[in-house]
Order: structure tokens, then sequence, then C-alpha cells
């Protein structure tokens, strides 16, 4: 072997002797490094979080929609004769009975036109019988051929006419009579009189403006509209044999005291606005409810039905959708994505879709956490019954 190959060997056998070395304390490092964090994981604490238990609750389905305050009836009083106003029965803004006399046109001259047309009645009745009797008189007469045929059909006629005249002079007593009645002006209903448009002294008549305007007020509607996405969950949520509460929610937020019932559901959905027209009667003897008034109707189920309901606090939401943190059988977190539907008046929401019975839901320390972490649920219903027992000690 030569001397150049010695050194070669020599220098190759050093290189490896340092490679090995390096090697020895990379893994010797690797595993110093991996028992470090295992002490330490074993000496840190799992994150706690607080957290529910899911299971299925017993709620009352409630749904509600913007309404509006609607009459049942309105009517626009008119004059139907011609004259001065003499008087106004009411008070602006007063309730008002059917038939109960609201204004009053100067009835003089119409009064004169049913006495005249009296007396025409009387003037024609009294001719009538007096033809009656030469007709009788006339057909004695023709029977014992004293006079002609002729005279005979003249005396008819004549007491046909005398007839007729006496029934046209009835009905012109009708119309004096119909005229002299609507010179009072009455209710057409029960309901609220608003405002009037004419002052007592004026001239008023048929072609005049409507000269007030009754409501009826009792019972009055709540008008709402229901989009076809709200009317398939109605169907889902209400039954058709499901009884309903049905109240109306003034705009302030007070509950209207009455219960309301659903009158009228239209047959076809509107074309333009895709909705469905719904009605819901309310009593109103004391005229609180204003026609033209806003609120909204709610509508509860009175038949419970199983739902799974969480805090609503335990929901979270980002661009992505909706969703909640679960824990999982290792304890580990996950993210699940949920439909939410009705919101309850306890600060609870009702999950339709992605949580079941028996999951773990987070509900308080999500800045804490992320997917597949490690955590130790702390149960909200086992973090009162401690603070109970520390109040009692």
């Amino acid at each position: 072997m030569t001397k150049v190959s010695i050194e070669k060997l020599k220098k190759h056998k050093k290189q490896i002797i340092i490679v090995s070395a390096v090697a020895l304390a990379c893994l010797l490092g690797y595993y110093g490094y991996e028992k470090f964090e295992m002490s330490q994981s074993a000496q840190m604490p799992m994150q706690a979080v607080s957290a529910v238990k899911v299971e299925p609750s017993e709620i009352y389905p409630k749904t509600s929609f913007v309404a509006k305050i609607e009459s049942k009836d309105k009517v626009g009083l008119r004059a139907r004769v011609q004259g001065f106003l003499q008087e106004r029965l009411f008070q602006e803004g007063d309730m008002v009975k059917e038939n109960q006399p609201l204004f009053i046109i100067e009835p003089v001259n119409f009064e004169a036109s049913v006495r005249e047309a009296e007396a025409n009645v009387a003037k024609a009745e009294a001719q009538a019988k007096n033809a009656k009797a030469q007709f009788e008189r006339t057909k004695t007469l023709f029977k014992t051929k004293d006079v002609s045929e002729s005279k005979l059909d003249e005396a008819e006629a004549t007491y046909n006419s005398a007839v007729a005249t006496v029934n046209q002079a009835k009905a012109q007593l009708d119309l004096a009579k119909k005229d002299l009645e609507y010179t009072t002006i009455v209710s057409p209903m029960d309901g609220k009189i608003g405002e009037s448009t004419y002052s007592v002294g004026e001239l008023i008549g048929p072609s005049s403006d409507v000269l007030a305007q009754v409501v009826r007020v009792n019972p009055i509607d709540a008008v709402f509209s229901v989009s076809e996405n709200d009317l398939l969950k109605l169907q889902k949520s209400f039954k058709q044999s499901d009884k309903v509460s049905v109240d109306f929610v003034r705009s302030d937020g007070s509950v209207y005291e009455q219960k309301g019932v659903i009158n009228f559901v239209d047959v076809t959905l509107d074309e333009a606005m895709n909705t469905l027209k719904i009605k819901a009667s309310f009593p109103n003897e004391n005229g609180r409810l204003i026609s033209g008034q806003y609120g909204r109707i709610v509508l509860k189920s009175l038949t419970p039905v199983s739902e799974i309901v969480i805090p609503m606090k335990a929901v979270q939401q980002d661009m992505t959708g909706t969703y909640v943190y679960l824990v999982d059988d290792d304890n580990k977190i996950e993210r699940r994505t949920v439909t939410r539907g009705e919101e309850l008046d306890n600060f609870m929401v009702v999950i339709d879709e992605g949580v079941q019975a028996g999951d773990v839901v987070v509900t308080e320390g999500f800045q804490k956490i992320a997917p597949q972490m490690l955590v130790k649920p702390i149960f909200e219903n086992e973090t009162e019954q401690d603070t109970a027992k520390s109040t009692e000690e």
C-alpha cells in the first residue's frame, strides 16, 4: 500500500467518526427533548371550558310577523238629499251605535213635500172613488140598454185612470217620506266616528264630499303576510290539529291584553310579493287597537314538541356560517356547523341540525380553544352545585 493510499484511508476514517458523533449527539438531544416535553405536558393542566350536555327539551313552537291593524268595515257618510246642515249630533272620535242619528239636514222643505204628497193621494183617492161610482152606474145602465157600450168603455177607462193616479200619488208620497228620512243621517253600524268635514249651516247634498267616516272597531283585524318559506316552516311546526295562541304585540313591546283568533287565510300567494295574507281577529270593546297601528303577531302552538335546545351564547358565527364547539369522547375540541332555529325567551335557542342529544357543547372560553385541542369540560350545572355548596358552608 502506497503512502498516498494510507493518508486517504486515515482521512476517510476520521470523517466517519465525526459523522457518527454528530448523529449520536442529535439522537440523544431528540430523546432528551421529548422526555422534557412529556414531563412539561404532564405538569401542565388541560384547559378548562364551560359546557353543557345536550338533552331534548319540550317547547311550544312560536313565531312572529309584522302586522297592521285594519278595520273590518269602513263607511264614508254622505248626504242623499240637498239642504243646509242643521245639527251635528256627535263629538268627533265618539263611539257610535248602529242607527244612531249623526247629522240633521234642515227638514222643513221635505216635511212640506210630504204633506203635499199626502194631499195629492187624498185627492186622487177621492177622484178614483167618484170614477168607480160612475163606472158602476154605467154598468147597470148598460145592462138595461140605456147607455151604449162606448159609454161603458169610457167610464171604465176613467176609473182605471183614477186608480193609476192614486198609485202614482202614493209613489210620490213614498219618495217624499224617504227624502224626509234622509234628512237624518244615521250610523250604518256600531263603530267609531272620525272627523266631520262640514260645519253646521253649510249646504250639503249628494255631490258633497264624505261628511265623516265610521269604522268598525270591535272586533278588529290584525293583517299580516307570510312568505312561502315561512309558510313551510309554519306547516312543519304547527300541525292542523294544534291549538294556536294568537297575541298582538304593540310597537313599544307591550302585549295586547286579549287573545285573537285566525279568521282568514287567503287561498293563493300574492304573485308579486310571493306572500300569503292572513288575518287575526281581536276583541276591541275599549277601542285600544286603532286602525293603521303597526305591531307584531305572535303565534304560539299550545301543543309541546321535543327539540334540541342549547344556550344562545354557545352559538358562534363567522363568515363561513353558524357553528358550535363540541367536546368529543376524547376531550378534544370539534367545530360543528349547525342550523339555528327559534330563539326562546330564556336565552336558549333551538338547533334544527348539527347537534344531537348527548353531545357536549362548549358555552364559554372560546378564545382559549381551537379544534383538536385537549380540554376539560366543566358542566354548568356542576358549577352551580359547587357554588351552592360553598354558600352553604
